[in-house]
């Protein structure tokens, strides 16, 4: 069975209880529309217009400038208090290392770039964009992505921000937590319903002891939300990765939408 889902479907909240926020704001020249919640179900008015008056602020991005410069680069990822503020590529040859040594400019670089697997789309429509990302020592790349791991600059830091060609996309994070270093797009299908949700299990396993699950979102994301998982490797222990998952609660543009496949995977 397949269904359509749209990115608001995050006000499914704790307890069944359902709590809409629709937001209108001038931002390039369509609306955003969004909706979420913090630890009492809902996003603060003063946080989520924060939310909002910093997505309008920086919602120019010049990609066309950006693609004549690499026409791989198809949006901009911005973490605030971190130095993660960089265009984000995917290879145009489909070639899923070639960024892990090479830059935006596609000079060799050991520092790599921002990019996505080849298995992701770039209209940002998959249930789970894994954006990876370098830790080097100098504090570049996702080496900002470690900060998540502190308590309090996970609670105080909530948002992560993507814009695309005509679109701005904000998503609040909501875990942070120390994983094997796997490819998350091989580990699990996420073209699936239960592939999605097996890596929510992932998520809310209580067993992880370095595991921070922001306070009233426990279960609370669902297969028909829309995430994203910032993954870098551990610079002291390369079989390990940090990973950062935010879900998406606001769509400028109104794009973000798929098809849920609820059949069994294992049967096809």
């Amino acid at each position: 069975m397949r269904i359509n889902s749209r990115y608001m479907s995050i006000d499914r909240l704790i307890n069944g209880t359902i709590r809409k926020r629709i937001i209108v704001l001038a931002l390039i020249p369509v609306l955003l529309t969004g909706c979420g919640k913090a630890s009492d179900g809902n996003l603060q008015g003063s946080d989520w217009s924060g939310a909002r008056d910093k997505a309008a602020a920086d919602s120019h991005v010049d990609f066309q400038q950006l693609r004549e410069e690499n026409s791989d680069i198809f949006a901009w990822i911005y973490v605030p208090d971190t130095n993660i503020d960089y265009p984000v590529v995917q290879n145009g040859e489909g070639d899923d290392t070639y960024y892990r040594d090479h830059n935006v400019k596609k000079q060799v670089d050991p520092k790599g770039a921002i990019y996505i697997e080849s298995a992701n789309l770039t209209d940002m429509c998959d249930f789970n964009e894994v954006v990876h990302g370098s830790s080097p020592d100098d504090g570049t790349m996702f080496s900002g992505l470690s900060n998540f791991l502190d308590r309090p600059f996970f609670e105080e830091h909530p948002y992560v921000y993507v814009y695309l060609d005509g679109n701005a996309l904000i998503y609040y994070v909501f875990a942070a937590y120390v994983r094997n270093n796997s490819r998350l797009l091989e580990m699990y299908d996420f073209t699936y319903v239960k592939g999605c949700q097996d890596f929510l299990d992932e998520i809310y396993d209580s067993k992880s002891m370095n595991k921070i699950v922001r306070s009233g979102w426990e279960n609370a994301v669902e297969p028909d939300n829309f995430i994203i998982t910032l993954s870098t490797e551990n610079r002291d222990d390369p079989q390990r990765q940090t990973v950062v998952v935010g879900c998406l609660v606001g769509d400028a543009a109104g794009r973000i939408n798929r098809t849920l496949d609820y059949s069994d995977p294992d049967t096809e």
